[in-house]
């Protein structure tokens, strides 16, 4: 209907319009790619880093560390237009030294990160749910597990069922995750105050709204490598799942359906990246998938250092002769 217009405007009418369109400022390159029909995403991934906030020590190379992954995910956000950092669960350690003061660094380091969402695994109950909820209460990061709720209401005990990020040209990205319901705590957490229903169900319910509001599905699933493939098959609609527990690792492009399937390995020696690009019909264009090696050729964050010195825990001898 515009085009008729302008066809029947008069031909002087014309060419002063086309004069003021070539007076309009044009787009970079990037700006066009944007405003046609994709958008640039690079995800961040990763699970059980089961209380190892200190690098390694290793002999041969001394890698991971809360320091270098803080320093490794500022870089990646310098360079690139939309971020989303995000991670499946047991975070905290079973080991009887492991204290609260080493669990609130981590939080806190990880909300330094920028953390979009967090899963939680069976580990982050051990200091008990209010606890785990004090620690993350005024975060910058969602604790998505639709699945563990309150055992009177049914409802999530950590608020939002998921999470929709909006990113530029109006783009969504949907978040949300589950605990396995199979899954075995340690006899001394107190189960009273939460109940895990069965993730699948739980899902399937929350699926047809998810879709409608999100144009790309992330599911942080605290399954284990298996079960976390047997759910994307029993639940599709997931382009990407992001599997915790037991400290799976997936080293090559793995797909059940449609479903991409990543994970990291436990310990925090490495961290996932995807990079893609999201396509306004609703698919989108898989560039790459690597794990990245949490070197010691990558510094430690000054303010990770910082937040080390607060809670009185010492950085690695090797850490420390690194700075």
């Amino acid at each position: 209907m515009s085009s008729n217009r302008i066809l029947r405007m008069p031909p002087g009418a014309v060419a002063a319009l086309l004069a003021l369109l070539l007076l309009l400022p044009c787009c970079s390159k990037e700006e066009k790619g944007r405003s046609r029909d994709t958008v640039d995403l690079t995800i961040i991934y990763s699970s059980d880093l089961v209380g190892k906030i200190r690098s390694c020590g290793c002999t041969v190379e001394d890698m991971g560390g809360l320091g270098r992954r803080a320093t490794y995910i500022e870089r990646v956000r310098e360079n690139v237009s939309n971020l989303l950092v995000l991670d499946a669960g047991d975070a905290f350690s079973l080991d009887l030294s492991y204290s609260q003061a080493e669990a609130g660094l981590t939080i806190e380091a990880f909300d330094l990160m920028g953390l979009d969402a967090f899963t939680p695994g069976e580990i982050e109950f051990i200091f008990g749910l209010d606890n785990f909820k004090r620690l993350t209460a005024g975060t910058g990061f969602d604790i998505l597990a639709v699945n563990v709720v309150d055992p009177g209401t049914h409802e999530p005990v950590f608020g939002p069922a998921y999470k929709v990020v909006e990113l530029e040209g109006g783009f969504t990205v949907g978040i949300t995750g589950v605990l396995d319901e199979s899954i075995r705590f340690p006899n001394y957490i107190d189960r009273s105050m939460f109940a895990i229903l069965p993730a699948a169900e739980t899902l399937r319910r929350i699926m047809p709204e998810l879709e409608e509001r999100a144009d790309f599905l992330i599911l942080l699933s605290h399954f284990g490598l298996e079960r976390s493939k047997a759910l994307a098959e029993e639940v599709p609609g997931f382009d990407i799942v992001v599997v915790g527990h037991g400290k799976p690792i997936v080293k090559k492009v793995e797909k059940v359906g449609e479903s991409f399937i990543v994970a990291t390995g436990g310990a925090g020696q490495y961290i996932g990246r995807i990079d893609l690009s999201l396509l306004r019909d609703g698919g989108y264009s898989f560039g790459r998938m690597r794990l990245v090696p949490l070197s010691d050729e990558i510094e430690i964050h000054e303010d990770v250092k910082g937040i080390f010195r607060r809670y009185g825990i010492p950085l690695t001898d090797k850490e420390a002769k690194a700075q």
